[in-house]
């Protein structure tokens, strides 16, 4: 089982360089000790979250970095150009030499991302399919010839190309059609920090519908905290997730003020799955989500506030809390098309 590192770019209370600097230090920290992946989040038009230069940022940690994957978490693909999204990726995975990791989604539930950039948000699942196909085209072929409802191409080749051939791919996805599409196509799979053990193996039953038999390569988010107690932990996670939901409230319902109370059961939301505790409760939860389905890689998303603490805690849970019980880990390489 792979560890990864989810990257918010969250900034508060300092400044947004500050904020930057601090999390392309844990980034360089975390391939320091061995864990395997970075994952960039894509927010827009948010003060707390300011991860809008999805592809720029992951340059930037291809360039602090030289053996730890990076991967985006994911592109929101209906929001960008694929052609300018083909060339940008190919960029990346040759400045990172074949590190990158691509992961795809199409908006989430955010609406003013969808109003910003003109997307109808009836139209998106579909704009997002044109786009994906688009962009696979012209990543794995020359002279791509296209014609679609929101993209058209007439023997077009984008430069430079990209270095992984096929590059690994992941949808971040709950609807039934795009689970089923990504098992036709031998895609990863993506699940956020609320999807519990049973939803996660109702994700594997759907990919598997078209793919009998086959796993994924699951790569599932987690809230996470370590310390000697689980309330020693909860201490330290809680001031975190209260400031995450406040910061992240514009983005859901803009006329929420962001100092309303945070009802109880958001907080609960937060705990229910998260790796929230000493390193024997951690361990525990991770052992029940293999138990339920055929997880590849966790990736940790911090909930702690102080800085300092991130080195620790990501080797906490390296050396306290990985490996679960071996399982067999599924082929990293996904196809093109």
């Amino acid at each position: 089982m792979r560890l990864g590192l989810f990257l918010n770019f969250e900034h508060s209370p300092e400044d947004g360089a500050q904020a930057f600097r601090a999390a392309a230090d844990l980034a360089v920290k975390a391939e320091a000790i061995g864990l395997d992946d970075l994952w960039v989040s894509e927010h827009h038009f948010n003060r707390f979250s300011q991860s809008g230069s999805i592809l720029p940022l992951m340059a930037a940690l291809a360039a602090r970095t030289t053996k730890i994957r990076i991967g985006s978490a994911a592109i929101l693909l209906p929001l960008h150009d694929p052609i300018r999204v083909a060339e940008d990726l190919a960029a990346i995975d040759i400045l990172s030499n074949g590190r990158l990791d691509l992961g795809v989604a199409r908006g989430g539930p955010f609406p003013i991302q969808y109003q910003h950039f003109h997307i109808e948000a009836a139209d998106a699942a579909d704009q997002n399919r044109e786009a994906m196909e688009f962009l696979l085209r012209l990543l794995g072929e020359e002279k791509v010839h296209f014609s679609g409802r929101w993209y058209k191409a007439g023997g077009l080749t984008t430069f430079p190309r990209i270095q992984q051939n096929p590059l690994p791919i992941w949808v971040a996805s709950s609807t039934k059609e795009t689970i089923i599409e990504a098992g036709r196509r031998g895609w990863g799979l993506m699940a956020g920090h609320g999807s519990s053990p049973a939803r996660l193996a109702e994700l594997i039953e759907t990919y598997r519908s078209e793919a009998p038999g086959a796993d994924p390569n699951f790569v599932v988010l987690r809230n996470a905290c370590i310390a000697d107690s689980d309330q020693e932990a909860l201490d330290l996670a809680l001031p975190a997730i209260e400031r995450f939901i406040r910061g992240m409230r514009p983005m859901f319902a803009a006329q929420t003020p962001v100092d309303a109370p945070i009802p109880a059961a958001s907080i609960d939301g937060f705990l229910a799955h998260a790796l929230i505790g000493s390193p024997e409760t951690c361990r525990r939860k991770l052992e029940e989500l293999c138990a339920a389905a055929p997880v590849a890689s966790i990736v940790l998303k911090q909930c702690w506030l102080d800085p300092a603490r991130g080195e620790e805690m990501l080797r906490r849970f390296r050396s306290e809390v990985m490996p679960v019980p071996a399982q067999q880990e599924p082929p990293r390489r996904t196809a093109l098309g």
